[in-house]
Formats: C-alpha cells, sequence, structure tokens
C-alpha cells in the first residue's frame, strides 16, 4: 500500500496560567492511503490534540518539540508539515487534508449559507470558478444523502438537523478531495440509525477516493465497525496500536481491557457496567512512569510508577507499551 502519512515523535506542550503541560507525548504512527485508523480513548488523552497537529491548528500557545516530525507524502513528493507557515499551510489545510470538526454549529460561520462556504473553500484550494464550485458543492450535498440539495445549497447552519448538518460537513470536506481526511467523534451527536448511515457513508468514500482516514472516538464499538488499525491513547500517550482485530479480541493494555470491560453488553442487559475506576489525572499533575499506574489494577511493584514503558510486541501487527507485557515475555521478571 501507499504510504500517507508518518507522524514522528510528535511531542506537543501548551503554555498556561498553571505553567507548561504536555498534551501530546512522543507519539509517532503512520498511515497508507486508502486506510482507516482508529484513535481512541476518554476525554483528555490528547486524540484531538494530535489531530489538529497534522494541520498545525492548535492555539497559539502551543509548543512543539524539536524532534516532532509529521510528513505527507502526496503525488508530487513528500510535505514537511512542521516547517510550513502561512500561506503555505493551503497545501495542507483544506487542501490535501480535511477535518470533520465534533460539533458542526461551531464550524460552519451562522451568517453564511452553507453553499457560499462550500464554494469559497473550493475557489481557495482549486481553480474552479464560481458556477462550477456550486455545482460541485451541490453534487457533493448530493450524494451525502442530502435531500434536495439544491435548496439545502441556500440554507444557513441553523436550518439544517443535527445528522444533516453533519452531513454537510462532510460534503464540504470532501468537495476538495482531500488525501487525508480527520474525523472528530463525527458521530458522536447522532442518533444510532444516523450514525450507522455516516460510517456506511465514510466507508464508501474510502474506497471510491482511496483516501486515509484518522477516526477519532472514545466507543470502542464504532472503531469495531470502521477502522483498519487502532491506536488506544491516555494523557497524551499512545499506550497500544495495532490491527483492530487483534487489540479488540486480544487487548493487551489494561487500559484498552477497561475500555472494553465498560461497553454494555446487549447478551446480558442485568450485568453491571463496569467502568475504570478513578479519573485521568490533569496534564500538570502526570504522574511518573506509566501515565496509568494511579488507575491500574495490575501494577508490576515499583516498575510502573518510576520508569515509562516501551512497546513490546505483542504479534506482529500488534504492540503494547505495558510492563505487565515485558514481565510475561520475561517469564516473570519485569525490567
Amino acid at each position: 500500500m501507499t504510504r500517507l502519512l508518518d507522524v514522528e515523535n510528535l511531542t506537543l506542550q501548551f503554555d498556561t496560567d498553571e505553567g507548561r503541560i504536555t498534551a501530546v507525548d512522543n507519539v509517532s504512527f503512520s498511515l497508507n492511503a486508502g486506510e482507516v485508523m482508529g484513535l481512541v480513548g476518554e476525554s483528555g488523552s490528547g486524540k484531538s490534540v494530535t489531530a489538529k497537529s497534522l494541520m498545525k491548528l492548535n492555539a497559539g500557545n502551543a509548543i512543539y518539540s524539536d524532534d516532532t516530525k509529521i510528513t505527507l507524502h502526496l503525488d508530487d513528493g513528500p510535505v514537511d508539515i512542521m516547517s510550513l507557515k502561512g500561506k503555505d499551510m493551503q497545501v495542507v489545510r483544506g487542501g490535501a487534508i480535511s477535518m470533520i470538526f465534533q460539533e458542526p454549529m461551531a464550524s460552519f460561520a451562522p451568517a453564511i449559507s452553507i453553499g457560499d462556504q462550500m464554494v469559497e473553500q473550493l475557489q481557495i484550494h482549486t481553480d474552479m470558478n464560481a458556477k462550477r464550485a456550486k455545482e460541485v458543492s451541490i453534487e457533493m450535498l448530493d450524494r451525502v444523502g442530502i435531500s434536495d440539495a439544491s435548496t439545502r445549497f441556500k440554507q444557513f447552519a441553523f436550518e439544517l438537523s443535527g445528522g444533516m448538518r453533519q452531513r454537510a460537513m462532510i460534503a464540504m470536506a470532501l468537495s476538495t478531495k482531500p488525501k487525508l481526511l480527520i474525523a472528530d467523534e463525527p458521530t458522536t451527536a447522532l442518533d444510532v440509525t444516523i450514525q450507522a448511515q455516516v460510517i456506511d457513508l465514510m466507508k464508501d468514500l474510502v474506497d471510491e477516493f482511496g483516501m486515509g482516514i484518522i477516526f477519532i472516538t472514545h466507543d470502542l464499538g464504532v472503531i469495531a465497525q470502521t477502522a483498519d488499525n487502532v491506536a488506544v491513547m491516555y494523557l497524551g500517550r499512545v499506550v497500544e496500536h495495532g490491527t483492530v482485530r487483534d487489540v479488540i479480541r486480544r487487548p493487551a493494555h489494561p487500559y484498552t481491557q477497561g475500555l472494553l470491560a465498560a461497553l454494555p453488553s446487549l447478551d446480558d442487559l442485568d450485568t453491571p457496567l463496569k467502568p475504570i475506576p478513578g479519573d485521568i489525572p490533569s496534564p500538570l499533575e502526570r504522574p511518573p512512569g506509566c501515565v496509568f499506574n494511579t488507575r491500574c489494577s495490575q501494577v508490576v511493584g515499583d516498575v510502573c510508577s518510576t520508569v515509562i514503558p516501551g512497546f513490546s510486541g505483542v504479534s506482529d501487527s500488534h504492540q503494547v507499551a505495558c510492563h505487565l507485557a515485558t514481565q510475561n515475555k520475561n517469564g516473570g521478571a519485569a525490567s
């Protein structure tokens, strides 16, 4: 498969009134064209901050580490995203990379019609004239399942239902035919029937356009239906990654196991839910060692609270950053 994206040693901090906090800590991953990667974890795990880093959309107080490297592989050569500034960012923002945000109402300008916003984007990122941009926008609205697209084109975001706004945002994100689509909790505010339609739509678009998708969610059930690979994040670190089949069927990190155990079971409605005990710590109070050690029920001696675990191979397509995995590999001796 053709490599689309490489993220290496992504570390991001923010300067705040309370001090400097680490939001993302040494995250690395790759994505191929035509592949869907799930990014999962609780709120505050760093998923959205990681995704926004791919377009350098984080706030002005963001500080990237010197060894952070983000490379987007396009037809005319690789693009070093971290070196882009000013107007050069148009190559990726809304061009080669599009993003579906969690809340459409926060993304559409309330006083400008849906259609005018779509046309403006196409004129910025392509050489289309206004007439052609309007035709493409209406066509895309129709393709994402919005009925009477030519009428909806003239409407404002507040005139559309939640599901229709989400579809309009997907249409806008896809109208430039991006190489990479970032979908940040795109189904969270939708009812289950609309969720299923949006998921099916995204699968169809991957097949048709061959784009890569990074799908951000806290719902492992959605990831199981959508993604090829998954990375599990906790407090800014990736703690487990691999193919969806490997991670869902054989979770190796206690955090991933906890997320799966917390899912309700439709086979036994009397089974009580099993939430992960405790709360995710504040980024200002990051625990030493493994970031999950303050909530983990399988702590390995003092090593978990003192040493950051490296990745161990569960299989060729499945890795976990956990001292328990190292202990099991070494026959009981954690290192």
